[in-house]
């Protein structure tokens, strides 16, 4: 019954309304649910005690699902409410939330605003900057409903707006607009007038056009502005004084057109964008708008044509905002005119004004594909057809991955399967987010993002060894700024269902990729001050997962321990400095703490950082020794653990860390004296068995070839450990090195061997070359069983990636090369030959190289053979151009002759 009822309320509260409300009453909850009122009431009052259900205490009383409130943006602040409206008015956002682009391109200017209204003693004065019909009218207003809100002005509080240009050829009939007059004041002047700052006392004053203020009247103002005082004119020994809060709005250039002495007592200036100049999303969103608004005042539902909204969408016109929405006020009304008995109105290019017929004529030269009509409701707040195309993608891939995991649970399908189509469907979503991205990337926001981003990962890896990569900042960045930090999933029932269940199969299965994402996404929430869903640690769990992130060995971390206020953190900060590198953390530790205490700190420092290197642990008493027989069930890779730390050994211990010496060379290279002691722990687990990869030329090669074999041996190669390491530690110290001491090693797979000759060694060479792939399959006999051909393929495949991704810019590597190799094998199908190696490397590296070429629209050199040339290889030019026709096809090109004729001379050679 729970689940059911469950349900019920949060769908009813999801889309509640004045119509539906009754339905959340406990008669009507019973009716639906076939429950008798007593089992139903006992329920919901129970639901509401525990803090599940919000009750509103009307009649009938009605009964809100929280969790769907909050999910709809409402903030809940306690259980109970007298009625419907104070529930709304309290948890409903403030008017400066409500501006489209608040989290946008107007984010910096909204803060802006908020410091200034926000200021004791009648705020700041603000200067709005904007072309004629950006907005700054309809931003002073809310600024002024923002004020009340906040109760900073009472809410009967006036709002007086004036445009200076009424009089700028007259100044004497402006300062008296503004500061009033006396009887006689000047020709005319009858009677006493109260000025406009006066008739504003308490309240907002709002100049349009200040721009038009003379010098004097600039004078004036700034004075007011410095005092809070004034004079009427006419009368200059009147001083009355009025609290007003100044909003400025200006068209022109400040610098050129006001007084420096007047600039400088405007702190807050706030630019606002044309409408040609917002993000295409936010442009969309105003269109929308306006749209709404027509559909309520017609009470129709309005259909606009796709090729209208473009119009709109990316007109440049003077009138900005407000031309837009007068030229949709008078397309609707035209429409109307013409189809008022109709239920639905089409909105049409015909129903533009004549004056911009000319204009879509020049804007629409070439055609355009037809896309379905934007359709908006009138009087509903539940515009269902008008979410973005990014939060469709985003939506559906929502929905496809809990059906699919519900599949899972249920048995029907692997979660192999499982993992590998959701980690697909994201890399296609990236790849539609970043090359048909609907924003400027200079715009605030997205930089802010891209900055916090770099900095998350120069973190993460400092203290985790997560790599930094440009492609993977700019997707990050790319998919946070289009999803602009909204909670898709969290009206959704199903996923509140599943969500422990799922995060807790990821947790597992992926394992680093998803501990890579929420350790990212934890710290750029608290970066950017921004909700953190998990909806999110999701999707870029799957995104790492996609990239092959895999784990690296990460420096040997070390923990300073000792008793006293601040001895320890003195020890680590004096050697951090002196060494220039974060190495050494510091626990200080009350003199009675317990050991019991300091164990429970090590493991909670175990579980947040990766010490796959090792642990060192430097502490000021031998007591502290007892540490190594309590963690070594807690630990996965070795400890070491030192007594009586002084700088000069927490220095030494840190040189050689910095140098990148193994726990083990550590351990052996310092020396202890009689008083000192050293002890070095060993995990108490099996052993897991392992490959070791090295490259002469350093780790990043190593950490390459490790890549290869994890993408080649797949999902058998999970119970393995595939470890690069460095070539001249194990030339040099053998067996002595950590991970013959952490592990089973099977093998050492490398560009030159180390010379250990109790491990086989393996060729990178005689792998690719097919030499080595038996002795290979052989060694891994007893732990997984390979396929040697299939394995042969997947290592040339795997090789060509690492190097295609060194010289691709705009394509997935992965993508491209997938299309490629089915296009090689049509190839060798059609032309009824097989190629070697060497050839199938060569043509993988040219054909990736040559489509991205073509996109980017570059040609190969002219040919003045190429007539010729065809007459004699014109039938294969044919089949490989036919083999290809997968590859134009996916990505929209055509390959030029001159292209095929490379193609051919490679498959010739």
């Amino acid at each position: 019954m729970k689940k059911e009822l469950d349900e019920y309320l949060y769908e009813w509260t999801i889309n509640l309304s004045n119509e539906s409300k009754d339905r959340l009453s406990a008669h009507e909850i019973g009716e639906a649910l076939k429950l008798t009122r007593s089992t139903v009431s006992s329920y919901l009052n129970q639901a509401v005690r525990e803090g599940e259900l919000v009750k509103i205490k009307s009649y009938p009383v009605l009964f809100l699902h929280k969790r769907a409130l909050e999910a709809a943006k409402f903030t809940v602040d306690k259980n109970e409410y007298l009625s419907l409206d104070e529930l709304m008015s309290e948890g409903k956002n403030h008017a400066l939330a409500e501006i489209i682009g608040a989290t946008g391109s107007l984010k910096e200017a909204i803060d802006q605003i908020k410091t200034a209204v926000l200021y004791p003693h009648n705020g700041l004065p603000i200067l709005l900057m904007g072309m004629s019909g950006s907005g700054k009218t309809f931003l002073a207003e809310r600024i002024h409903q923002y004020a009340i809100e906040e109760q900073v002005i009472t809410s009967d509080a006036p709002f007086i707006s004036y445009n200076c240009a009424q009089y700028y050829n007259n100044p004497e009939l402006l300062s008296s607009a503004l500061f009033g007059h006396t009887k006689g004041a000047f020709t005319g002047a009858d009677q006493t007038h109260y000025g406009l700052i006066e008739k504003a006392h308490g309240g907002i004053l709002f100049l349009d056009e200040v721009h038009r203020l003379s010098e004097e009247g600039q004078e004036k103002l700034f004075t007011f502005m410095d005092t809070g005082e004034f004079s009427p004119m006419g009368d200059t020994s009147i001083r009355q004084r009025a609290d007003v809060r100044l909003i400025f709005a200006t068209t022109e250039n400040v610098y050129s057109t006001f007084l420096p002495t007047f600039l400088r007592r405007l702190p807050v200036i706030v630019n606002l964008p044309k409408f040609q100049h917002r993000p295409q999303s936010e442009r969309l969103s105003l269109i929308d708008a306006f749209f709404i608004a027509e559909s309520n005042i017609l009470s129709k539902e309005l259909q606009v044509s796709s090729q209208l909204v473009d119009f709109l969408l990316n007109s440049d016109l003077e009138g900005n905002v407000g031309k837009i929405k007068n030229i949709i006020k008078y397309a609707c009304g035209s429409a109307y005119v013409h189809q008022k008995q109709e239920i639905s109105i089409q909105v049409r290019l015909r129903d533009l004004p004549l004056e911009f017929s000319l204009k879509f004529k020049e804007q629409f030269s070439k055609p355009k594909k037809k896309l379905p009509n934007r359709r908006y409701l009138p009087n509903t707040s539940q515009q269902i057809y008008l979410e973005s195309k990014q939060t469709q993608l985003l939506k559906e891939f929502f929905w496809e991955m809990l059906t699919e995991f519900k599949k899972v649970q249920q048995q029907i399908s692997s979660s192999t399967k499982f993992i590998e189509a959701m980690a697909n469907r994201v890399t296609q979503i990236m790849d539609e987010f970043m090359f048909q991205e609907t924003y400027q990337k200079e715009e605030s926001f997205y930089s802010v993002l891209t900055y916090h981003i770099r900095q998350t990962i120069d973190m993460m890896y400092e203290n985790y060894g997560f790599e930094q990569d440009g492609h993977r900042v700019v997707s990050l960045a790319s998919y946070l700024y289009l999803k602009d930090n909204a909670d898709i999933l969290g009206s959704h029932y199903e996923w509140q269902e599943q969500k422990t269940s799922l995060l807790e199969f990821l947790d597992t299965s992926l394992e680093n990729t998803y501990w890579y994402a929420k350790k990212l996404l934890s710290h750029l929430s608290q970066q950017l001050d921004q909700d953190l869903f998990e909806e999110d640690i999701v999707f870029v769990a799957f995104y790492f997962y996609s990239l092959h992130i895999n784990d690296l060995p990460s420096d040997v971390k070390s923990i300073v321990l000792a008793h006293g206020y601040s001895t320890a953190s003195s020890l680590a900060n004096v050697v951090n400095r002196m060494l220039e590198k974060n190495v050494f953390q510091a626990y200080d530790m009350p003199i009675n703490i317990t050991l019991d205490k300091v164990e429970s700190q090590i493991i909670r420092y175990l579980n947040e950082y990766r010490t796959d290197a090792g642990l060192i642990l430097l502490v000021d008493m031998g007591s502290f020794n007892q540490l190594g027989e309590r963690l070594a069930k807690h630990i996965q890779s070795p400890m070491m653990i030192i007594d009586n730390v002084s700088t000069p050994l927490v220095l030494e211990v840190g040189s050689h860390i910095v140098q990148g010496a193994s726990i083990t060379e550590i351990y052996e290279a310092i020396s202890v004296e009689k008083r000192i002691q050293k002890q070095l722990i060993i995990p108490e687990v099996n052993k897991k068995k392992a490959i070791i990869t090295c490259c002469y030329t350093g780790l990043g090669s190593a950490t390459q070839i490790q890549e290869i074999l994890l993408k080649c041996l797949g999902e058998s190669a999970k119970e393995l450990v595939i470890l690069p390491y460095d070539y001249k530690k194990l030339l040099q110290n053998k067996l002595y090195e950590a991970p013959f001491q952490l592990y089973d090693v099977l093998m050492i797979v490398g560009t030159e061997s180390p010379k250990i000759h109790q491990v086989p060694y393996i060729s990178v060479d005689k792998l690719i070359n097919g030499e080595a792939v038996e002795e290979f399959a052989n060694l891994l006999h007893s732990e997984i069983s390979l396929d040697a051909q299939i394995l042969k393929s997947q290592l040339i495949f795997n090789f060509s990636i690492n190097k295609i991704v060194e010289n691709l810019t705009i394509l997935d590597a992965n993508k491209v090369l997938l299309l490629v190799q089915r296009a090689v094998k049509e190839m060798e199908e059609l032309m009824g030959i097989d190629f070697s190696n060497n050839q199938l490397f060569l043509l993988y590296m040219h054909c990736c190289s040559m489509i991205e070429r073509i996109l980017r629209k570059e040609t190969v050199d002219e040919q003045e053979d190429i007539d010729d040339y065809i007459q004699q290889e014109g039938k294969n030019m044919e089949l490989i151009h036919k083999a290809f026709q997968e590859v134009e096809k996916e990505y929209t090109i055509e390959l030029p002759i001159l292209e095929l004729r490379l193609l051919n001379d490679i498959v010739k050679d």
